[in-house]
């Protein structure tokens, strides 16, 4: 019994090993059912290939007697296994042959389209000799996500941007592909040494995404140090000092504050070992080169890593330490000789044609002489001369080609230039293509070329630039827009220009609140080429607390069909000028002056202007103009003072109160321009000089008479490589009267604000005068023997005549101001940083012109109800000290950007005024007629005149004056009438627009 169970129990255990061998036994021989296997190892990034297909030539004799049933494909979800047998080159009935299912194998792999290929063999079921080929696939996962962890020298758009450069092909929703990974992590790494990483570490993993055949690519970085630029030394040197061959390096050297003789370094630059080439080649060797060095040899540079350790952000003791890497650059330089200039020969390319133009002519413009340094600079605009002298002849395809000859014993280089002129052209045909809105013939009448024409470079440039001008398109470059197909048998081109239309309309938006105009907001639509034609609709308006205007325009610039621009404008406005107010929101305070003595009116004005343009010749930038214009102006006056402005000074020949209202001006006015700037609101070149002459009534009509004359100039100068944009602009204005008349206060000259000097008020700038006022000063008293009915004491009021002096900004009747901009683009044209410096004065040239009119000043100095014994009380008024004419300055940095949509230059700027006016203004003192208040005491009063005693006042009412008229008449005397006339040290504003 006990030997039975012992041999059960062992029956059993052996039971169980043989059922747990069998799973092993099953697993081996499934492993070795797959011929083929392939896989992908995301962790080292290597290719598993497992080969198991039979080598003994017997077999393979044996497989040929069977034949593929048919091919499956197992796994496959997103590639059609259409598409997969169309890669493989077996087909069901074909003989079976490992060789041939060894390509099918590869051919599938090296399709990318999979992670995972086994390729196994079955015995058909169906016939006896039959096999079934099975590839199981697992397709690449597809990148649902990149992720770059640790990146913070450059953004991802910039990533974006040089994957796309390169050709990387690299992107969400594409499949995995271990290549193309491989090539980011290359372009990644030189992206990061643009940007002084050069010791980066780029690390590409991923993460599977649960439920899904996708992954997210994380490319892990570890950005190291950034390495910069660190001491740059020349052995070797002779000719030039290191402080000036560093200069040259436009990559390498240190951002620096440029002296007049010297530099201060404030930051180094990011070490970019191309740009370190660059700068070699360009800058080092070209100094040597333009200067008579022409063997100079720049040897290759000794670099020298080092750690560096400094302040974070370059502030000590507040943002910390921070450690990092440097290069410093040795550069060793033989100089060699210096060369001059010897003989220069022209000939032709081809020895059996001669040249078609004057050889003695091309010498001439060759801007070396005989004896000069030698200057490869020189020599290069030399041939970019030729390149634009034989292109006005219709030669677009003449190369010159220089040769130099060197004697090593008189230093001399001798020149020979070799013109190719090849074939001269004709123009055929000129097309246009993207002017969807604009016709033809707006386009073509801008050309200053036709059809059948010689093609004329230099025209053709012309035509590009008069078409920047009209600003319908987006900025055209004459070598880039143009695609011309030439026809060399007939000697004729087709020129194609292509170009992409702006959007038409244009709306400016401003607001903000100035001292003289107030709070305010304006808008000004514009559609500059209506129905395609190019007519311009302008419509323009702008409300405030203080001001109000409308304006609506319409230019034609081609009238029947002729280069006349014509066209008109309709015009209301409303100008509330409130000086209290003005001035208090101006000098922050409030003025100390009776409200009785400022300014307080209101000038509604409506009109229109016509006008005609004409160009001097069709070449030719420069425009004769005619303009005419009428306008009615009223002014409601709120106070006294005001009525004075207009009624007693002397501007025409109506006085009283119809001064005020029907004030007509009709005004022609001539004007010549000339203007080859290449943008009007981004200007990168070009000049523009205007001059206009205003003549206002006379045989005209109107009741204004005024001569206003204008001069205005602009200028741009590309700098820094082209890169840059040295502006200058000064403009002048002078304004007078005739026949007696003299041009109404609002017609004179205002300046401050951004379209002249930035850092200013609006219409701040002026001089200052005091107009004499007379008025009346109240006492009120109880007469104590003036009895009423009752018997009681009755109140009695006293008018004391008072000659007042009213402070008031007439204008001036010249200014000149000017403006000098440096204007760095920082995204393209988009958005610009410019420094500037704004300078100008404002004055009254002629002083006698500014004059009471003759019925007032008759009323101040009248024996009877005037002041005539009134000291300085002339007819002629006086003028402010130091305001006019006193310089105002103005400096700081703006920041335009240009809103795509609008289609409108926006603009931030901070301005600090280096000349301003900071002062108290005090009027004259009052008066009063001594023989009314005159005493004895002489504190504050005048004095009697010889043989009186006392004045009236004193005499008869002696209580009254010492108790309530004396103290009031003292403070009126010994405080005459001031303003705090404080214009801003400083000042921040927006605006939509540009000052030049």
């Amino acid at each position: 019994m006990t030997l039975t169970i012992v041999l059960v129990f062992l029956f059993a255990i052996a039971s169980c090993a043989a059922t747990r061998e069998n799973p092993r036994a099953d697993a081996s021989s499934s492993a070795s059912s797959y011929l083929f296997s392939a896989s992908f190892d995301y962790t080292t990034g290597k290719e598993v290939i497992q080969d198991r297909s039979s080598a003994n030539p017997q077999v393979a004799t044996q497989q040929q007697q069977s034949v593929i049933e048919r091919i499956d494909f197992i796994g496959n979800r997103r590639v059609r296994s259409d598409t997969l047998k169309a890669r493989i080159f077996s087909r069901p009935g074909d003989v079976y042959n490992e060789e041939t299912l060894r390509r099918d194998f590869q051919a599938l792999w090296n399709t990318q389209f999979f992670e995972d290929v086994k390729l196994r063999v079955e015995d058909s079921p169906n016939r006896a000799d039959g096999k079934i080929i099975i590839f199981e696939v697992k397709e690449r996962p597809q990148i649902r996500r990149i992720r770059y962890d640790g990146i913070h020298s450059v953004s991802e758009s910039d990533i974006l941007d040089r994957f796309k450069e390169r050709k990387v092909g690299l992107s969400v929703e594409s499949q995995f592909d271990p290549t193309k990974i491989k090539k980011a992590e290359v372009v990644l790494k030189e992206l990061l040494g643009e940007h002084g990483r050069q010791f980066a570490k780029v690390t590409p993993q991923y993460e599977r995404i649960a439920s899904s055949n996708a992954v997210i690519l994380v490319f892990k970085i570890e950005e190291g140090p950034k390495v910069k630029v660190g001491k740059i030394k020349f052995t070797g040197n002779h000719a030039f000092s290191d402080r000036k061959l560093i200069r040259a390096m436009r990559h390498d050297r240190p951002y620096s504050i440029p002296l007049y003789f010297w530099y201060i370094a404030v930051l180094t630059k990011t070490y970019d070992r191309q740009k370190l080439s660059e700068d070699l080649e360009v800058g080092v060797r070209g100094l040597y080169r333009d200067n008579g060095y022409f063997k100079v040899s720049v040897g290759e540079p000794i670099l020298e890593n080092i750690d560096t350790e400094g302040y974070r952000l370059g502030v000590p003791l507040v943002a910390g330490h921070s450690h990092g890497k440097a290069v410093n650059i040795t550069i060793p330089i033989e100089e060699g000789e210096r060369y001059r200039m010897g003989t220069l020969k022209i000939v032709s390319a081809d020895p059996d044609k001669a040249l078609s133009l004057k050889v003695d002519a091309l010498k001439g413009a060759f801007p070396l002489k005989q004896g000069d340094i030698f200057s490869t600079e020189k020599v290069r605009k030399a041939l970019e001369t030729y390149g634009k002298i034989y292109g006005e002849y219709g030669f677009i395809d003449f190369t010159p080609e220089p040769d130099t000859e060197i004697d090593e014993d008189k230093k001399i280089i001798n020149l020979t230039l070799k013109f190719d002129e090849q074939k001269q052209y004709f123009v055929r045909r000129i097309d246009f293509s993207g002017n969807t809105t604009t016709r033809d013939k707006v386009i073509r009448r801008e050309l200053a070329i036709d059809e059948g024409q010689l093609f004329n470079k230099r025209l053709w440039e012309m035509s590009i630039l008069r078409l920047n001008q009209l600003d319908y398109f987006d900025k055209i470059e004459a070598d880039k827009a143009a695609e011309i197909k030439r026809n060399n048998k007939d000697g004729t081109v087709d020129i194609n220009l292509k170009l992409k239309e702006k959007g038409k309309q244009s709306i400016g938006l401003q607001g903000g609140v100035s001292g003289l105009a107030g709070s305010f907001i304006g808008l000004t639509y514009q559609t500059n080429n209506f129905l395609g034609l190019g007519e311009t609709l302008t419509f323009s308006a702008q409300f405030g607390d203080l001001s109000r205007s409308f304006l609506f325009g319409f230019t034609e610039p081609y009238l029947f069909d002729r280069p006349i621009s014509s066209g008109f404008t309709i015009f209301s406005s409303r100008y509330k000028f409130d000086q209290a107010r003005q001035a208090a929101l101006f000098s922050g305070q409030a003025v100390s002056i009776n409200p009785q003595f400022v300014q307080n009116y209101n000038q509604d004005s409506t009109g229109f202007t016509v006008f005609a343009s004409y160009p001097v010749r069709k070449l030719s930038f420069t425009r004769v103009a005619l303009n005419y214009g009428l306008t009615r102006t009223n002014i409601t006056a709120f106070n006294d003072a005001s009525k004075l402005l207009f009624t007693q000074v002397q501007f025409r020949s109506i006085a009283g109160p119809s001064a005020l209202n029907g004030i007509v001006s009709s005004t022609i006015m001539p004007s010549i321009s000339y203007n080859t700037v290449n943008n009007p609101i981004n200007a990168t070149g070009g000049k523009s000089y205007y001059y206009s002459l205003a003549f206002s009534g006379g045989p005209l009509g109107g009741n204004v008479n005024s001569i206003t004359n204008v001069f205005d100039w602009k200028y741009y100068h590309p700098v820094n490589k082209r890169r840059n944009v040295l502006g200058f602009h000064a403009s002048g204005a002078f304004i007078t009267g005739y026949g007696g008349g003299e041009p109404p206060p609002y017609s004179r000259f205002y300046m401050g604000g951004e379209s002249d000097i930035r850092g200013f008020d609006i219409r701040s700038i002026t001089p200052v005068t005091f107009i004499p006022v007379k008025t009346t000063q109240q006492f009120t008293y109880t007469c104590n023997t003036c009895l009423n009915g009752f018997g009681q004491p009755t109140q009695r009021t006293i008018g004391l005549p008072v000659l007042g002096y009213t402070i008031t900004f007439p204008g001036g009747d010249t200014q000149g101001f000017g403006n000098v901009e440096y204007r760095i683009p920082i995204v393209g044209s988009t958005v610009q940083a410019v420094l500037f410096f704004d300078g100008g004065t404002n004055g009254i040239l002629r002083k006698g012109a500014l004059r009471l009119d003759p019925t007032g000043f008759k009323n101040l100095t009248d024996p009877l109800n005037g002041f005539p014994d009134a000291p300085n009380l002339t007819q002629q008024l006086s003028i402010a000290r130091g305001t006019n004419f006193r310089l105002r300055g103005s400096t700081g940095i703006e920041f335009v950007v240009q809103l795509p949509i609008i289609q409108a230059p926006f603009r931030i700027y901070y301005a600090y005024n280096v000349h301003r006016l900071h002062s108290q203004i005090i009027a004259p003192p009052n008066f009063i007629e001594p023989s009314l208040i005159c005493d004895r005491q002489h504190d504050g009063l005048p004095a009697c005149a010889a043989g009186v005693q006392l004045g009236y006042y004193p005499t008869q009412l002696p209580d009254v004056f010492n108790n309530d008229m004396k103290p009031i008449l003292q403070q009126l005397l010994l405080n005459p009438g001031s303003l705090n006339y404080f214009e801003p040290a400083r000042t921040f504003r927006f605006t939509v627009s540009r000052t030049f």
